[in-house]
């Protein structure tokens, strides 16, 4: 994926999936502007796309998602939401199984 690609399809709207090589082929583009440690699906990144902010999140190891977010009270409430949804994942996870 090139750089203009990758800018179009984000401006575009909605998810932009894509592997890991497609992101740090056009990372360097990009200013990170915030990185968030998920502790369970790796960081979790804020991106300056234009005039706009994105973020950048890793599902897996070798897959990426991008997705425009707006101004910066946009990006500050998704990153907000994610990182409880990502805190209460853990929870979830640490918690021993109870028998029935």
């Amino acid at each position: 994926m090139t750089e203009n690609e990758f800018l179009e399809k984000v401006q575009a709207g909605g998810t932009v999936p894509l592997s890991r090589e497609e992101w740090e082929s056009v990372a360097g583009a990009y200013e990170v502007v915030e990185r968030h440690n998920t502790q369970l699906a790796g960081d979790l990144l804020i991106i300056r796309v234009g005039d706009s902010l994105a973020c950048l999140e890793s599902p897996s190891r070798d897959a990426r998602v991008a997705r425009l977010l707006g101004g910066e009270e946009e990006a500050r409430a998704f990153v907000q939401k994610r990182l409880e949804e990502y805190e209460l994942s853990l929870i979830h996870i640490s918690e021993p199984t109870r028998p029935y």
